[in-house]
């Protein structure tokens, strides 16, 4: 597991170019060109890299993996910036709220989300 904080421009182009690729193939959509994909992982890297980049990337994974399993909603036609914004602000939430429960004494293993907090060098 990658902090995206600490991952290579190339390396997370890459491995969005891989999510938002596997993301298209599981909603079905099948004829997406490649130019489409290209920009959505210009832009999906760019978000992470602003916004999440105290996410690992298989958070970034997760949220994808839950946001096109979630009930289909009016706003879901296809995978848009914002669609995949709250996919990843949903899943922060899951997060942050996993980490509130264990600071307030629940055991970490029971905790669904919980991840501990990435060792910093020294």
């Amino acid at each position: 597991m990658k902090l995206i904080k600490t991952m290579s421009d190339e390396e997370l182009l890459m491995e969005s170019v891989d999510l938002v690729s596997k993301t298209y193939i599981r909603i079905g959509a099948n004829n997406v060109e490649e130019d489409t994909i290209t920009v959505m992982a210009v832009d999906l890297a760019k978000d992470l890299r602003r916004m999440y980049k105290n996410f690992y990337f298989e958070d970034a994974e997760n949220a994808f993996y839950e946001g096109i399993r979630s009930p289909i909603k009016t706003d879901f036609i296809h995978l848009t910036v914002p669609v995949y914004i709250k996919w990843l602000t949903k899943h922060k939430e899951l997060i942050w709220d996993a980490r509130a429960k264990v600071d307030r004494g629940e055991d970490p293993k029971q905790v669904p989300h919980f991840r501990p907090e990435p060792k910093l060098l020294k």
